[in-house]
């Protein structure tokens, strides 16, 4: 062992052990939290992507219905005369420390494209469906932004919490061991050299 066996290092090593222990268990319940919180993701991905790929047939529908009325040309002609508004905005907030992406789908007053120019049932609703699709991928993609943050911070967590299990912990305990043996096997040395030393006092003292 590196460290010397006496009375200050047993504190030392009993503080050391007593820290490990305590992050150690801090750890796990920050994982398990974590653990929770990247299932209830995974699910809302899940949601999503069904959400996702059953409006991209609609929409493929809707764009399918509309260009079998009136083609192609007239369609990119009048989507030349509306420049579309809509923007992303990402807000973040903190779960356990770890920073998550929420993200928004912005649509301004010309999310519309076809709007005002006598587009008739057909692109309108093409529009709003797209706008539709924008909608649930914004938020798809923050999902899966927050569930790799979650998968990324829990491996994180779980080598930590593996390295105070597997090594720093036991290391101390047995750190701990053997500087109270070491320190028993002296007190039971000194108990029979005092022992002894007070024999032959005795027995000194009786011949005189």
């Amino acid at each position: 062992m590196a460290i010397a066996p006496t009375r200050s290092s047993l504190l030392q090593v009993r503080k050391t052990l007593d820290f490990a222990r305590e992050g150690y268990d801090l750890l796990e319940q920050k994982r398990e939290f974590l653990v929770m919180e990247l299932m209830h993701y995974v699910n809302r991905v899940k949601i999503l992507e069904k959400e996702f790929s059953i409006k991209t047939r609609n929409l493929r529908t809707l764009y399918l219905k509309a260009l079998s009325r009136g083609g192609l040309l007239p369609m990119q002609e009048k989507g030349k005369k509306v420049a579309p508004d809509y923007g992303l905005e990402v807000k973040e907030f903190f779960v356990m420390g770890l920073k998550l992406p929420d993200v928004e789908y912005l649509a301004g007053t010309g999310f519309i494209p076809f709007g005002g120019f006598d587009a008739g049932p057909g692109l309108d609703a093409l529009a709003a469906a797209f706008r539709d699709l924008l909608i649930t991928l914004a938020e798809l993609a923050g999902v899966k932004s927050s569930v790799w943050r979650l998968a990324r911070e829990v491996k994180k967590i779980q080598r930590r919490v593996n390295a105070l299990d597997k090594i720093v912990i036991p290391q101390n305990e047995a750190m701990e061991k053997f500087i109270e043996d070491v320190l028993e096997e002296r007190e039971r040395e000194s108990f029979f050299v005092n022992k002894l030393i007070q024999q032959r006092r005795e027995k000194e003292a009786g011949q005189e």
